[in-house]
This record gives C-alpha cells, sequence and structure tokens, in this order.
C-alpha cells in the first residue's frame, strides 16, 4: 500500500525533526558547556559594537525625531529628505555628548570629592553618632548588648590597618585584573567608537533597515503570521520608547528636585544623595527605596537629625512622583497592574540584576498585553465575556450574567 504524503504530514514531520534536532543541539551543549560558553563571549566580543550602535540609535532615536520635525527651513530652500537627516543626527550627537561631558567634567567631580569627604571624616561621624546614642539612652534609660557593643566600636588608623590585614588575602588575586583593567579599557573606548559610526548609518537609513526587514519576513513567512509580528514589534517599540524615555525624564526631574530641596534645607552631601536618588529612581516600584536607605545612613552617620528630616523629605518627594510627575509623563505605557510590576521587577532583577529590573517592565508588559489579547480572542470564540469582573462568582459565570440582566431589568 502506498502512503501519500500529504502537507500535513510534511509539516508534523518537520516539526518533529527540528524537535529532535533542538534536543541533540541542547545534549551537546550542555556537555560542552564551557567550549559553548567561550564560543557565545568570543561573538558577544565581536558583535558587541553593533550591539551598543543598536542601544544608542534607539535611546537617541526619540530626540533625533524632535530635531528632524524642527527643521522644517531646510525643505523650503532644499526639499532634500537627506540633508534634514543628516542635521538632525548631527545635532543629536552634538548634544548627547554635550550632556555626557557636563555630567562626567561638572557632576561627577564634585560627587567624587563628597564620596572622599565622606570615607574621610567616617570616624568624626562615627564618634558623633555615638555620642547622639549614647544621650538617647541615658535620657531614655534604654540598655541593649547591641547598644553597647556601638558605643565601644572605634575605628582609628590600628583598625584601618587591622581590616586591610584581614582582607589584603583576597585583594591580591585581584591585581592581576586591575593590570588588564586598561586594556579593556582601551576595548571599550574602542568598541564605544566603533558603535557611534555604526550608529550614525543606523540612524540615517533605519527606515530602509526596517523595510528591509519586514520584507524578509513577508517573503519566509505568511502574511497573516507576519502581520502579526509586525504589530506586536509596533506595541512593543511603543511601550518600551514610552517607559525608558518617560522613566529617563522622571527621575532626572526627581533628582533635579531632590538637589533643589535639599539645598533650600540644608542637608550635607546634597549633590552626592541626589545623584543616588535620581539614578535609583529610574528602577520601578523598588527604586525610592534603594536611594533612600543609603542616603538616610549618610546622613544618620553626619546628623541623625538631618536623616529624620530626609526621610520625610524624600517620602514626600516620592509621593509627589507617584501621584503627580510620575503619571503626568509616563501616563499609562504599560498598562501593567501592580502586582505584576512587582512581579517583573523580581523575575528580571533575579536574571539580569539592575538592567533586568529596569527592562523587566516593559519585556514584561508586552507579554502581559498580548497574552490578555489572545485570552479575551479564545473568550470571545466561545461566546464568554471578556470582563474579569464577570468571573469574580463561585457558581462560575452564567449565574453573574443573569444576575446583571436581572439589575438591568
Amino acid at each position: 500500500m502506498k502512503l501519500e504524503w500529504t502537507k500535513a504530514m510534511a509539516k508534523k514531520a518537520a516539526i518533529y525533526f527540528i524537535a529532535g534536532a533542538g534536543i541533540i543541539l541542547f545534549y551537546f551543549l550542555m556537555k560542552n558547556f564551557d567550549k559553548a560558553l567561550s564560543v557565545w563571549n568570543s561573538a558577544a566580543d565581536i558583535f558587541r559594537p553593533f550591539t551598543f550602535a543598536l542601544i544608542f540609535s534607539y535611546l537617541l532615536n526619540g530626540p533625533l525625531m524632535f530635531f528632524e520635525k524642527h527643521f522644517s527651513f531646510v525643505e523650503k530652500e532644499k526639499p532634500r529628505r537627506g540633508l534634514k537627516r543628516v542635521l538632525a543626527i548631527a545635532v543629536t550627537w552634538i548634544a548627547a555628548i554635550a550632556v555626557l561631558s557636563a555630567f562626567f567634567y561638572i557632576i561627577m567631580p564634585d560627587v567624587i570629592e563628597s564620596v572622599e569627604t565622606l570615607i574621610n571624616n567616617i570616624p568624626n561621624y562615627l564618634r558623633s553618632l555615638q555620642s547622639f546614642v549614647r544621650n538617647v539612652t541615658e535620657t531614655y534609660g534604654i540598655e541593649a548588648p547591641i547598644v553597647d557593643t556601638f558605643l565601644e566600636f572605634e575605628i582609628t588608623s590600628e583598625v584601618a590597618m587591622k581590616l586591610l590585614r584581614d582582607y589584603g588575602e583576597d585583594l591580591i588575586p585581584q591585581l592581576e585584573n586591575i593590570a588588564n583593567l586598561s586594556v579593556r579599557i582601551g576595548e571599550i573606548v574602542f568598541d564605544i567608537v566603533v558603535a557611534i559610526i555604526l550608529s550614525v548609518y543606523i540612524m540615517f537609513s533605519k527606515e530602509t533597515l526596517i523595510a528591509q526587514l519586514k520584507k524578509a519576513l513577508y517573503a519566509l513567512l505568511k502574511k497573516e503570521r507576519t502581520d502579526k509580528l509586525v504589530r506586536i514589534a509596533r506595541e512593543s517599540n511603543r511601550i518600551f520608547s514610552g517607559f525608558i524615555n518617560g522613566k529617563l525624564i522622571d527621575s532626572l526631574i526627581i533628582g533635579i528636585l531632590c538637589f533643589i530641596g535639599m539645598s533650600l534645607i540644608g542637608f550635607e552631601f546634597t549633590l552626592l544623595i541626589s545623584f543616588i536618588v535620581g539614578c535609583t529612581n529610574v528602577i520601578p516600584f523598588f527604586g525610592p527605596f534603594f536611594g533612600a536607605i543609603p542616603s538616610i545612613l549618610i546622613l544618620l552617620m553626619v546628623d541623625p537629625w538631618q536623616a529624620l528630616w530626609f526621610a520625610i523629605f524624600v517620602f514626600v518627594l516620592q509621593q509627589l512622583d507617584g501621584n503627580v510627575i510620575g503619571p503626568k509623563i509616563l501616563g499609562d505605557s504599560t498598562g501593567l497592574p501592580a502586582l505584576w510590576v512587582m512581579f517583573a521587577i523580581l523575575i528580571g532583577g533575579g536574571i539580569f540584576g539592575v538592567i533586568g529590573m529596569f527592562v523587566g517592565v516593559p519585556a514584561f508588559a508586552v507579554i502581559y498585553k498580548f497574552t490578555k489579547e489572545a485570552l479575551e480572542n479564545r473568550l470571545r470564540e466561545k461566546n464568554l465575556p471578556e470582563k474579569t469582573e464577570s468571573y469574580k462568582v463561585i457558581k462560575g459565570v452564567k449565574d453573574f450574567d443573569d444576575l446583571e440582566k436581572g439589575e438591568a431589568e
């Protein structure tokens, strides 16, 4: 009996073949994990400039479109889109380099100086804090072993030398890494320079590159599937760009407001703490805590009362950010409920660290949005209600719908 080879059978066979090949490949990767990791790292080193270029192009796309939109005078004299794009790219990169230069040459030296001052004055700050704790314990009659231990602790040059001797052995193996640091920095600088050049080409012909990618997808996949991929890409870009740009602007505003407020009140280490608060604010939900805790500890050593007032100040500032500034800038860019925001931060942070905590929210927002749409489409096909409120009953969904009809009547 001759077996008829149908299209469905060919599709199943292809799926089984790909699945089997994937299992075999995974087995060999796990068996030779070190070699696979080495190959992966080598490939990552090769493609690092391209990765940097894509990141630069994506982050600077917003300013690029802004400048290009306001360069309408170019079209009046010379209707050439290329010249307009070149001018916009040049101004965008000049502005970006100017901002980075101001950061590294104006802000960073003051931040470093504040850190050095803080480290040098730690013994004095510790003695002041001990004096404050001693007065409080004597005034209120507090007795606790941990308080006595803290009051007896003292940082001196002898203690510092002992700490260096104790941990010196752990530092010695790092000397080789320190020796290679200059080489590594040189490689990174070279990659960044190449990435800037590549980003200029990407920014200039981004529409063409996107069109070529879409052309390849339509050629290789079914039209319906490609339409879905294009829609997912557009929505992902909307969520990511809205969240990232909005969060960066929001954090900059919070850092500036923190600096102004602390300067007016008269706190110590104003620039250092404002820098910490602004940087950590980019992390959703947990960012304010990450910024407030080390800042309060710094001020606690300087003056416990300053730490208390700063805690109140930063709480008010974060309330202003969470209820006024953040919603105005970000809006509902992610559409994620608070529970899923926390889930995305924890999962992203657990896998990719601090960067994962930042990028995890928009990434999970994309997954959440399209999963929700897929589930609602399935419910619609089954003639079931799409709203979650319809399922907040014990007996199912029918009784609830009947109840709604009864109330309407």
